[in-house]
């Protein structure tokens, strides 16, 4: 036999046995390690209690057109959606004097969920690439339209800390 077969042999034989108490001690403890993993990570996570919108048109912080009170924090509806929807015709409303909507067509919608996401889904960009993004679930991750200049962020009491 060649030198590198029974090299390789000799340690493969006694290594690759299943050893019933030994493995599956290994194994359930394996198990417990992620099970006590996600149950702390799922009790750490923060409270979503304190969470409004923030929707801003370039660097201007918009308001709910329905808002009397003209309040920047928007907040989500108890159940089911709100769509909040700003027009073209809409402009110095929102933006202050002498200041106007530029975006692509005639308006663009928001909507806020009750399980606190928020999703773009009416506007009129080229090929509709804003309404495509989907739900954004996570505070501080920016909802982005580039081409109608839109930014949409969930903020909340708590502010994660990232790794820079």
């Amino acid at each position: 036999m060649d030198r590198k077969k029974i090299l390789l042999r000799g340690l493969f034989d006694d290594d690759m046995h299943y050893r019933p108490v030994k493995d599956t001690f290994l194994i359930f403890l394996s198990f417990l390690m992620v099970f006590v993993m996600v149950f702390v990570t799922y009790l750490l996570r923060p409270s979503l209690e304190n969470v409004h919108v923030e929707i801003r048109y370039g660097s201007t912080l918009l308001w709910d057109p329905k808002d009397p009170t003209c309040n920047t924090a928007i907040s989500f509806p108890e159940q089911g959606k709100v769509e909040i929807v700003y027009r073209r015709e809409d402009g110095e409303m929102f933006l202050g004097e002498g200041n106007y909507f530029q975006f692509y067509g005639e308006e663009v919608a928001i909507t806020l969920y009750s399980d606190r996401s928020i999703e773009i889904t009416k506007e009129d960009s080229p090929r509709h690439v804003c309404s495509y993004l989907g739900r954004i679930y996570d505070p501080y991750v920016p909802l982005v339209c580039l081409p109608n200049s839109f930014q949409a962020t969930i903020v909340s009491s708590y502010f994660p800390e990232w790794d820079v």
